[in-house]
């Protein structure tokens, strides 16, 4: 993953946008010498909506705790998760 990271700076390695952000494209990881099964990989690469969705859920009573110390650039980011992941539900 590293190694796709580096790439992906150098513009050399491919992603795929997803509700959670870029994500490596099919290809675009180096797995030699790794016994991974395709389906692995696939499940490894894959956005569960569910799931991401409970976990956005459990963002704000944490931001809460800061109060107004918290930056609102955080919060419309939250905001914006959340959106990108009901976009892709419906």
């Amino acid at each position: 993953m590293l190694k796709w990271v580096c790439e992906r700076l150098e513009g050399a390695a491919e992603a795929v946008e997803t509700p959670i952000g870029r994500l490596p494209a099919r290809g675009a990881l180096d797995v030699e010498g790794l016994s991974l099964a395709d389906e692995a990989l696939e499940r490894l690469l894959s956005v569960d909506l569910d799931v991401w969705a409970e976990e956005a859920s459990l963002i704000p009573p944490h931001y809460e705790k800061f109060g107004a110390h918290l930056p609102q650039r955080l919060w419309e980011e939250h905001a914006a998760l959340v959106r990108r992941i009901e976009a892709a539900r419906h």
